[in-house]
């Protein structure tokens, strides 16, 4: 496998998402820890590890290094595969790990050798490849070769507050305040050009209005932390320009203003994927089937509570090859 391989597919707006976060603080040790998630992996590591010499290990899914960063941790030369759909992150994971051998490819159709890693990972990822990617991850596992995976519940924690957040963000697009805004940003230029009469740009900013009030309104109702803190920096942007209107050129505020609805677009829809991935009892029992029949062996069905809620936010799932 060569240091990185570029996929057949393109990783959409979870790779828009991860070039994002290079520069993102939050992000540098391959994101938010939660201290559950993260024992487990401690856990799972330190038990697998100390069973085996020099193993070999996928980080399926596995973003920017979560995963990896656990197991480095604990043995630091320790050499680990990586693949994610995102290019990005793959990117930003070798800066963090330079040399660690990457794959971008769908999780559901690999180009890896089968039978070829003793340990199999993956943290909040595979289940974004369909339920094909389980088996697909399961004939990766060599003979007495372990695979570890934490995924998205459905109806858990996690699940409630991306379904929350897409809705916030729905009631923010029903305000259509971007489009207001453009609108009055455009008659502000145009007051200051001669080329409208200060009448209609009050009453393109009376049009406006509403919706800047709607915003605040969700603000105050949700909290400034809502959908990532984006529509607080969204109110906070609109208010510093519209302020100082004249310091700007019209290009540059209407860049702003296709590149936020954008981002909008996007956050929404990483939501809804998150929605779409998390697996449910059934869901789950029915893949569990599969691989056990395929000749592998359950050592672990579990649900991990995160931090504040006693909704389960992950499924651990530990499936052994003998």
């Amino acid at each position: 496998m060569s240091s990185l391989e570029a996929g057949p597919h393109s990783a959409g707006f979870w790779d828009t998402y991860w070039r994002g976060t290079h520069e993102n603080a939050a992000h540098k040790e391959g994101g938010a820890q939660e201290p559950v998630l993260a024992r487990f992996w401690e856990e799972f590591f330190r038990r697998e590890l100390a069973a085996r010499t020099a193993p070999a290990i996928l980080d399926l899914a596995c973003g920017n290094g979560a995963v990896t960063g656990h197991a480095r941790r604990l043995v630091p030369e320790l050499r680990v595969h990586c693949s994610d759909f995102s290019l990005s992150a793959l990117l930003d994971l070798q800066r963090r790990y330079p040399g660690c051998p990457c794959v971008a490819a769908d999780a559901a159709c690999l180009p890896l050798a089968a039978a070829s890693f003793d340990l199999v990972v993956s943290q909040f990822g595979l289940e974004y490849a369909g339920n094909a990617a389980l088996e697909e991850a399961a004939g990766l596992l060599a003979p007495g070769g372990v695979m570890a995976l934490l995924v998205h519940v459905h109806e858990g924690a996690i699940y409630r507050e991306c379904e929350y957040n897409r809705d916030t963000v729905a009631a923010l697009q029903s305000l259509n305040i971007l489009g207001l805004a453009r609108e009055a940003f455009a008659a502000g230029f145009a007051l200051n050009r001669g080329q409208c009469s200060p009448d209609e740009f009050r009453a393109a900013e009376r049009a406006f209005t509403p919706a800047v009030r709607g915003l605040e309104q969700l603000l105050r109702d949700r909290g400034p932390a809502v959908a990532g803190g984006l529509l607080q920096q969204l109110y906070q942007d609109i208010a510093h320009m519209y302020r100082r209107m004249s310091a700007y050129e019209p290009g540059d505020i209407l860049q702003w203003l296709t590149g936020m609805a954008a981002e909008l677009e996007a956050y929404s829809g990483r939501m809804q994927s998150m929605l779409d991935a998390a697996w449910s009892h059934s869901t789950l029992d029915t893949l569990i089937d599969r691989v056990v029949s395929r000749g592998f062996r359950l050592v672990q069905r579990d649900q991990l509570a995160v931090t504040g809620s006693t909704l389960p936010a992950a499924w651990t799932l530990v499936l052994a090859r003998d």
